[in-house]
C-alpha cells in the first residue's frame, strides 16, 4: 500500500516553517477509482480540481509538458467563465498570457494550454 507517500510544510503566520506532515495516498493500491477514470479506450487523464494547488490569488496553471490532447477535471464547483486570458502575470509568477482559462464559483481559476482540451465534470456525491 502506498502510504506518507507525500509530505506537505506547513507555515506558521510569521511566514517560517512550522511542521513537515505526512499526507497518505488517498487510494489504496489496485483500488477502482469508479467514476473517475473515463471510459476504457478514451485517452484521457482525469484530474479533481481540489486536489490541485492554487496560488494566493486563487490560480492555478496547468502545463501539458505531456502532450495530452483531453483532460477531465471533476469539481463541485460551477463554473463562471471560459476564455482565453489577456496579458497576465500570476501571483506565482507564472506568464500565462494567451492561455485558456476557466473560473468557478469557488473563486479558482485555471489557466491551461490552449491546444487541450479540458472537460469539467460535476462531481458526484
Amino acid at each position: 500500500m502506498v502510504n506518507n507517500a507525500i509530505e506537505t510544510s506547513r507555515n506558521d503566520p510569521s511566514g517560517g516553517p512550522v511542521e513537515t506532515a505526512p499526507v497518505e495516498w488517498p487510494f489504496a493500491e489496485g483500488a477502482a477509482l469508479d467514476g473517475l477514470l473515463p471510459a476504457s479506450g478514451e485517452d484521457m487523464v482525469t484530474l479533481a480540481l481540489a486536489d490541485l494547488v492554487q496560488d494566493s490569488n486563487g490560480e492555478i496553471v496547468l502545463f501539458n509538458d505531456s502532450n495530452l490532447r483531453r483532460l477531465a477535471l471533476v469539481t463541485s464547483a460551477s463554473e463562471l467563465a471560459r476564455g482565453q486570458a489577456p496579458h497576465h502575470v500570476t501571483a506565482a509568477g507564472e506568464n500565462v498570457t494567451g492561455f485558456a482559462y476557466v473560473t468557478f464559483d469557488n473563486g479558482v481559476t485555471l489557466y491551461y494550454e490552449p491546444k487541450l482540451e479540458l472537460v469539467v465534470l460535476s462531481e458526484q456525491s
